[in-house]
């Protein structure tokens, strides 16, 4: 299965609510809505699939051994998506009366976005003022932009494990690395 989901719906955690997941979710045009502070109720699917993951997933692990027999968070990854994939997406759901990835795949198969997009999604952004210098900050560091750009509010757009490069947009424009 996989792809590009329509919607991502969170709760309002402050990992939940950062400028770099507002980002991510509009350059692949994911809806981010958060749930109403104080109203649980719409958590409960949720909820619901994590207990069912406790219950008959995680519940294997509690096997004297089998957690040392897994290794490692990747062997666990592998393991997951298999459960996933043989158990939980071939049984049928109580409430809809369809397996879950026969009601998923039922609108039509997943757009999946370019490794280009996903590039992007991922970059971080940041507004800056252009100085009379034609010099702008990050993250203490300062970075030569184009004259041009003087006195001109400009998009910062990088990769938050290197600052060695960002790109500097202006009104959407790519103005240089």
């Amino acid at each position: 299965a996989g792809g590009r989901p329509g919607q991502l719906y969170v709760d309002n955690g402050a990992m939940f609510i950062d400028s770099a997941r507002r980002r991510a979710c509009a350059v692949l045009g994911i809806r981010l809505t958060h749930s109403q502070p104080g109203r649980p109720g719409g958590r409960g699917k949720i909820e619901r699939l994590f207990r069912t993951v406790r219950e008959q997933f995680l519940v294997e692990l509690t096997v004297p051994g089998a957690l040392e027999a897994v290794g490692d968070l990747s062997r666990l990854n592998e393991l997951f998506a298999g459960w996933v994939e043989t158990v939980y997406h071939a049984r049928v759901h109580s409430e809809t009366g369809q397996r879950p990835l026969e009601r998923f795949l039922a609108a039509g198969p997943p757009t999946l976005p370019t490794p280009r997009m996903l590039r992007e999604a991922f970059l971080w952004s940041h507004q800056r003022m252009v100085t009379k210098t034609a010099t702008i900050s990050l993250h203490g560091n300062r970075y030569e932009v184009d004259a041009a750009l003087v006195g001109r509010q400009v998009e910062v757009v990088f990769d938050p494990f290197d600052l060695s490069t960002l790109e500097v947009r202006y009104q959407g424009r790519s103005m240089g690395i």
